[in-house]
């Protein structure tokens, strides 16, 4: 039986996000019940995740919503201008282009999609994390009572052995910490794990690009786009496949150990940082990836 699973996702600024949603749709592990966009802008975002269905002759069949566009910390002016200068958000946005209206996101609030969808199969589908936890964080405060709904959230999210806060926590630390707090089962996939599963752009992006199906011609075409804005990484880092070959299954590739963590919320420096601390027995954190397995399946599922 296939997992149930909603992702919850922020592509257009980093491509690892379209290679791990479009990698989740072509595996039959997945039951995907429902996809949400978080971070501004959401619409937009969304619009990307509705091209990829098309792409993949999946129109229609699984919803997909628009989320909160800010975190649930204090946004001062600057960033608030920063955020909506598009090409900082959404550097690849031309994978959603030109524009359709087939594209625009489901009219449905995401936080409620995801409450709807918990509610609707209890304790069977698992939330996978990919983006800042804040549409998820917004659904646990505004029902409560789906904690004990949900079998686990598998994240990818912070950064426990390196002297670092990681990005999808430290953007919204507050919903982090509710999130982490909550006694959900959490498996969070630490920046310096996943990160170990790089694509080459003369290898992996290459033969993705050799690819008959559009879709990977045109995944290949943001990689193209999105790499100028991140030149300094070798190509795509894969980080957000380890919510989703978590869901396929949970010890093959990743191995985890149970550690109580804590966001950092009011450090002066450390704002952000995910600590152990504690004695929570919830939490699971990355602490190995079998690398050459994560590429083997990805590979093989890509190039199918």
């Amino acid at each position: 039986m296939p997992q149930k699973v909603l992702i919850d996702t922020d592509p257009g600024q980093d491509i690892d996000d379209l290679l791990a949603l479009h990698f989740a749709l072509l595996r039959p592990e997945l039951d995907i019940r429902a996809i949400t966009a978080a971070t501004w802008p959401t619409p937009g975002r969304a619009r990307l995740v509705k091209r990829l269905l098309r792409y993949m002759g999946r129109e229609g069949t699984i919803p997909v919503a628009a989320g909160m566009d800010l975190p649930l910390r204090a946004v001062d002016p600057d960033e608030l201008a920063w955020l909506h200068r598009l090409d900082n958000s959404m550097n690849h946005r031309s994978f959603a282009e030109p524009h359709d209206p087939r594209d625009e996101a489901d009219p449905v609030d995401a936080v409620d999609l995801i409450i709807r969808t918990v509610e609707a199969h209890p304790g069977e589908v698992a939330l996978l994390c990919i983006a800042p936890l804040t549409n998820i964080a917004c659904a646990l405060q505004r029902k409560p009572e789906i904690v004990a709904k949900i079998p686990y959230i598998a994240m990818m999210g912070g950064e426990t052995e390196r002297n670092r806060a990681e990005h999808n926590v430290q953007f919204d630390y507050v919903a982090a910490d509710i999130v982490l707090r909550s006694g959900i089962p959490v498996m969070m996939g630490t920046w310096d794990v996943t990160r170990r599963f790089t694509l080459s752009l003369s290898r992996d992006c290459e033969q993705l690009a050799a690819q008959s199906a559009p879709v990977c011609k045109a995944l290949a075409d943001a990689i193209h786009v999105w790499h100028p804005a991140q030149s300094w990484k070798p190509g795509p880092v894969m980080y957000d496949i380890f919510p989703i070959l978590y869901a396929i299954d949970p010890a093959k590739y990743y191995t985890l150990e149970t550690a109580s963590i804590r966001v950092e919320t009011c450090g002066q420096h450390t704002i952000g940082y995910t600590v152990r601390s504690g004695s929570a027995k919830h939490i699971k954190v990355t602490t190995e990836c079998n690398v050459e397995a994560v590429r083997e399946i990805y590979m093989k599922t890509v190039l199918a």
